[in-house]
């Protein structure tokens, strides 16, 4: 499939699709839902059928956890002497701040 399209300007939808679903996956569909930028399940299913764009929404309580363990990570340095032969301390750090920064412009 090619890279995702635009989704198109507000149209008017006026056909349906029925489609049968377990428990089980309904559920699952409707967790998905939740955790995107979509209205709707329909709007979900459409815009992952047709390749258009679909956001994934970040809570606030995820980027606070991350600052969270970078914090730890930072307290671990401090306590050990500042000793970070390897790097693996300030990569780990960075790491963080990148994701930090790429989830605060997605939400």
């Amino acid at each position: 499939m090619s890279s995702p399209q635009e989704r198109p300007a507000k149209i008017h939808r006026d056909k349906h699709l029925s489609v049968r679903l377990t428990q089980d996956e309904k559920e699952r569909l409707e967790e998905l839902v939740k955790a995107t930028d979509c209205r709707s399940p329909s709007e979900f299913v459409r815009n992952t059928a047709m390749g258009y764009p679909v956001r994934s929404v970040v809570t606030h309580e995820a980027i606070n956890e991350l600052r969270r363990l970078g914090g730890l990570v930072k307290h671990l340095f401090l306590e050990g002497g500042r000793d970070d032969p390897d790097g693996q301390y300030l990569a780990t750090l960075q790491e963080l701040k990148a994701a930090i920064h790429r989830l605060g412009r997605e939400s």
